[in-house]
């Protein structure tokens, strides 16, 4: 459990330590970036068959990176806050607290990079059909360990290992989403062909645990990819391959055959069940002085807070323009399905559809004025439920110029 006054002093202690480091050493700074926003949702607890009641709240944004930047060694460091007016984490526009730090180590031919993360937001997921949809607290803790081995001018390896362990409020109704922990390590080989191609072969193997144990997702997988660019704006990178996953789950049913003056005593039962199918990932950017495009597609299997592993895809198309010196304009798609395995206490699908369209205007090169109209829209279940939510926001931020504590 994180508190945000435990959050506030781990980060006064760490601008202390940064205060006190040598100069010598390196380069420390941060760039600080604080902002004021209000916002109009139309359903923001996603509700179904019960009155739809509009809300409007105010926020504070603030967001410190402070990094160190040596001849080999570098550190970052990344708080960052929204405290709400809207109290709790049922709304769309909860409030959260991250904190974010890594780490990386240059060699001639290696690269070694950690990650450490602690964050307390609420879930993406809210479960409507049983509980009114309310959103719940979710507190993550997550590492990851990157090694980057350069063997020969075209040939390259790289090892990553991750872990984290999210948990859950207790929701005000029936809970659905669980505690899990999920801990993976993924190899990968890749060849650069020529300045413009380059293929990959990466294997991934992961452990999901939820609900204390009580259910178990163990997953392999292999990809083969390659990246083309196309041009000096065009990109493409495409990997595909095939994944599977044994699930586990553990119960109690009574036994008719050990029934003894109308006791019912329980004997430990196990279902199985499993996940095969092909996995891909597909990314199509421009990147320009003016407008830029990237559209994705995706399919993998992830973890997500319900009892097994889901197969989720993930597809999204994302727009930007630059329209003058001050002006610019964005437009994001994003649709997620995801699907459960058939099995005891999981199955079905949750699909979720993100659209947005934002404008930008640079006041002065420090103060920023950022517009968004969005709206969001879910369905589940047999037959299918739908809800949505219509919002518009507008954020006023301000961004330091970088400090050097030097």
């Amino acid at each position: 459990m994180i508190s945000r006054v435990a959050s506030w002093l781990a980060w006064v202690a760490l601008m202390s330590t940064v205060a006190s480091a040598p100069a010598r050493a390196g380069v420390w700074g941060s760039q600080p970036d604080f902002g004021l926003s209000a916002d109009y949702n139309s359903n923001p607890g996603l509700l179904d068959d019960v009155p739809r009641t509009a809300e409007t709240h105010a926020a504070l944004t603030l967001d410190a990176p402070t990094s160190y930047v040596g001849d080999a060694f570098k550190f970052s460091a990344l708080p960052s806050f929204r405290l709400s007016d809207s109290q709790g984490y049922s709304q769309v526009d909860s409030d959260f607290e991250h904190l974010n730090l890594s780490t990386e180590f240059d060699r001639p031919r290696d690269t070694f990079t950690t990650t450490a993360g602690v964050a307390q937001d609420s879930s993406l997921y809210r479960d409507y059909i049983l509980n009114g949809a309310s959103g719940v607290r979710r507190d993550t803790l997550s590492g990851d360990l990157n090694w980057d081995h350069q063997l020969t001018e075209r040939w390259d390896t790289d090892t990553d290992l991750n872990w984290m362990r999210v948990r859950f409020a207790e929701p005000p109704g029936i809970a659905t989403l669980t505690d899990y922990r999920y801990a993976s390590v993924a190899p990968n080989v890749s060849w650069l062909q020529n300045e413009r191609d380059k293929w990959t072969l990466s294997l991934t193997g992961g452990r999901y645990d939820s609900q204390g144990g009580a259910t178990e997702s163990k997953s392999l997988g292999a990809q083969i990819g390659f990246t083309d660019k196309l041009s000096e704006l065009w990109t493409l990178a495409a990997s595909g391959g095939y994944s599977r996953a044994n699930n586990r789950a553990e119960g109690e049913e009574c036994a008719p055959e050990l029934l003894l003056f109308g006791i019912c005593y329980p004997i430990l039962v196990q279902v199985e069940s499993s996940q095969n199918g092909t996995v891909f990932l597909v990314n199509l950017s421009r990147q320009g002085t003016e407008w830029s495009l990237i559209a994705s597609a995706s399919r993998q299997l992830l973890p997500s807070g319900f009892a097994y592993l889901s197969r989720q895809e993930s597809y999204e198309l994302k727009l930007g323009d630059k329209l003058t010196e001050r002006w610019s304009v964005g437009a994001d798609v994003h649709h997620l399905e995801y699907q459960q395995p058939e099995a005891i206490g999981a199955g079905g699908s949750l699909n979720v559809t993100y659209a947005s369209l934002s404008a930008t205007w640079a006041w002065t090169p420090e103060w920023t004025v950022t517009m968004v109209a969005n709206r969001v829209m879910e369905s589940t279940g047999f037959p299918r439920v739908r809800v949505d939510n219509s919002g518009f926001s507008v954020q006023l931020s301000r961004q330091f110029q970088f400090k050097s504590f030097q």
